[in-house]
């Protein structure tokens, strides 16, 4: 008797399908947290040492630590941020890598632009700073900005230069271009074209909202000890859900517990004014939601436009307000730099590559440093930065 062979398996289509030009980044929303985490664990400890580090040396300049707290300069911040980008490089490097068989860079969007059109995107970028340069002038710049206590001696600015064009230049492109947008692209056209999804999108936004309200306005000890509470809760609500849908709980399960958790102590730490600005953002980005939840579920080419569309745009936003503490959240720069941000997006977007952003972005500090080097007449004369 002659035996058939097993049929094999018929491979289900995807719920939802992808839009074609969309990205579809190998790691996940749990993979950019565990990223964000390494990046704020190792800044905590690497800013730690470094605080002891100076503080111990003649570098500090009989300084107490309660003033170098205060004021604790480029020594310590330069050497920490750079080893806690370092982490956060590796850390990515070890989420890419995993489970693919694809060269780390390449899986990025890595591509150096071929012949000297690297130098077009220097150019282009150092254009993007006097222009901005010159616009900023019609905004309320303030003359003093938190970061102005970097640039108080040569050698500080000269670090600071450094960082700022070889350094930072390559751990924010990657962090924001390279990781957050590619699954905020993703996910966002995912979301558009499930309507009940963004109605629930919606409901915990404005959660949110209302959640950064009750620990902005608590003591640090309770923010702390509430945010724990609620992360216990959020993470076996979860869970609870994913087994009662016959599901295993998964990793996952700690996603919404830790946002949640991120923004509570987020809100309870920062100004009164950046709260302000995070939380109007947060009811217009919920009230948004809610109206495009009521519409029918969009075509797969018009969900990849709109969710692209916001991924722009919080891409670009959350690039601006990581500065926020640096420019004592004033609106005014936090408009300059959610612009730049802006174009370094959207070229992600048109080149589907991070090296030409990250060659504008050093284009554009390259010439800010230039700039400030000619009119304090080769860092000699610092004083006039406020002039």
């Amino acid at each position: 008797m002659q035996v058939e062979p097993p049929l094999e398996p018929v491979a289900s289509r995807p719920l939802v399908a992808i839009n074609p030009g969309s990205e579809n980044p190998p790691w996940s929303g749990l993979d950019l947290l565990i990223v964000v985490l390494v990046l704020v664990a190792a800044l905590f400890l690497f800013t730690s040492i470094a605080f002891v580090i100076v503080l111990h040396s003649p570098l500090a300049h009989g300084m107490s630590a309660a003033e170098l707290g205060k004021n604790p300069g480029p020594l310590v911040i330069v050497p920490s941020m750079t080893l806690a980008y370092l982490a956060m490089l590796v850390a990515m490097y070890g989420l890419v890598t995993r489970h693919q068989q694809r060269p780390f860079w390449q899986t990025v969007g890595w591509q150096w632009p071929g012949n000297l059109g690297w130098l077009g995107f220097l150019a282009a970028g150092a254009f993007l700073a006097v222009t901005l340069g010159e616009l900023s002038r019609l905004l309320p710049i303030p003359k003093s900005l938190p970061m102005d206590q970097f640039f108080q001696n040569a050698s500080g600015v000269y670090l600071m230069m450094i960082f700022g064009v070889a350094i930072a230049p390559l751990a924010e492109e990657m962090l924001f271009r390279g990781f957050l947008y590619p699954v905020l692209d993703r996910w966002l056209q995912i979301l558009f074209m499930r309507p009940r999804q963004l109605r629930r999108g919606c409901i915990w936004i404005l959660i949110m909202a209302g959640w950064g309200y009750v620990e902005h306005g608590l003591p640090l000890a309770w923010s702390v000890l509430l945010a724990v509470v609620v992360f216990l809760v959020v993470g076996m609500l979860v869970a609870a859900r994913s087994l009662r849908a016959g599901e295993k709980p998964s990793g996952l399960v700690l996603l919404p517990a830790s946002l949640t958790v991120a923004w509570g102590l987020a809100a309870g730490a920062i100004s009164g004014r950046a709260f302000g600005i995070a939380t109007t953002s947060l009811l217009v980005l919920g009230g948004l939601l809610g109206v495009l939840s009521m519409a029918p579920a969009p075509e797969t080419s018009v969900a990849g436009k709109w969710g692209r569309f916001l991924a722009v745009l919080v891409t670009s936003l959350a690039f601006a307000m990581v500065h926020g503490e640096q420019l004592g959240q004033a609106w005014g720069p936090l408009v300059v730099l959610f612009v730049v941000g802006l174009v370094l997006t959207i070229t992600r977007v048109v080149t589907r590559s991070v090296t030409p952003g990250l060659l504008i972005h050093m284009g554009y500090n390259l010439m800010l440093f230039g700039v400030l080097y000619i009119g304090t007449d080769h860092f000699r004369h610092l004083e006039r930065m406020s002039q």
